[in-house]
């Protein structure tokens, strides 16, 4: 198991720009000993990018070229649709990247898949991990490694509640508390994981599934995924979204009044409603996400 790489920084404004764009232009910099310099950042947030960079799918080890970067098919996705990290599907992608494959953030991989607090102290995240560490892995960290990582998550996906805007920090808050997962309640010292419906394009809910359940494609045209299966599946939507049955079924309807093609719809299957989704690989879905962005974009205009 791995832990933090990071450096203690979750991925702040502008920092996968700069590094998705280092690496498809001139990814020798990203390695560089002035890197940091080009990036505009500190040595160890520069060492944090890199890492982020992997994390999250968009780079990998260069075969070819030991300690080197190179992009991959998703990061090359990335770098032609959306740059600048400005559409929200693109935070939801690298969200379930994250959590799918954790191989360079296991926390983040147990945190979201293993982890059933809905209201919970921070204390109480790392005595979790602690416990789930030593039964999965000899190799036991440190306490303060833990502490380290489970405090860039809490960092990464929760909004504080009340908001500190004297916080110099606050102007470059980690991307993904935008996508409403988690608040952080100052006050009692609580964070809230919220497990309720929420507003997901279909294509995003379509990546998920496909993500998690890429082993039951088999080349029929569409795969059947019962809600149940898709609640608690690991990397699953029910994971990655925070979604109970309920709110989960209600973003599965959602999703098929939204798809002209019923690339995603409901269907009865044994006495059960089940989710019919296309069978595509992510990649594919993330292309559509953007297309239909595009195509909403020129509508409007």
């Amino acid at each position: 198991m791995r832990f933090s790489g990071h450096e203690t920084f979750s991925i702040r404004e502008g920092w996968l720009h700069k590094g998705l764009s280092m690496l498809r232009d001139e990814p020798d910099k990203l390695f560089d000993e002035h890197a940091a310099d080009y990036l505009g950042v500190g040595t160890n947030m520069a060492k944090s990018i890199r890492h982020w960079l992997q994390a999250t799918g968009m780079a990998d080890r260069d075969p070819n070229n030991r300690g080197k970067l190179i992009i991959t098919s998703f990061g090359e996705c990335i770098a032609r649709n959306d740059i600048f990290f400005v559409e929200p599907g693109t935070w939801w992608f690298l969200h379930i990247n994250l959590i799918n494959e954790p191989i360079y953030a296991d926390t983040w991989g147990w945190f979201f898949n293993r982890f059933n607090f809905e209201r919970f102290e921070k204390a109480t995240v790392v005595e979790n991990l602690l416990q789930y560490v030593r039964l999965a892995d000899s190799r036991v960290p440190s306490i303060k490694t833990l502490e380290r990582d489970v405090t860039c998550l809490l960092a990464s996906y929760a909004r504080q509640v009340p908001s500190d805007h004297k916080d110099p920090e606050e102007a470059r808050d980690c991307p993904f508390r935008e996508l409403g997962l988690m608040t952080y309640y100052k006050t009692s010292g609580y964070y809230q994981i919220h497990r309720r419906y929420k507003n997901l394009d279909p294509n995003v809910f379509a990546y998920a599934l496909s993500k998690a359940f890429k082993d039951d494609q088999a080349g029929t045209g569409a795969i059947d995924i019962s809600i149940y299966d898709a609640v608690r599946k690991t990397g699953g939507p029910g994971r990655a979204f925070a979604l109970d049955s309920e709110s989960l079924f209600e973003v599965a309807l959602k999703s098929e009044e939204r798809c002209d093609d019923r690339s995603v719809s409901i269907v009865g299957h044994a006495g059960s409603q089940m989710i019919r989704v296309a069978e595509k690989q992510p990649a594919e879905w993330a292309e559509q996400y953007y297309i239909a962005i595009n195509r909403e974009v020129y509508n409007a205009v």
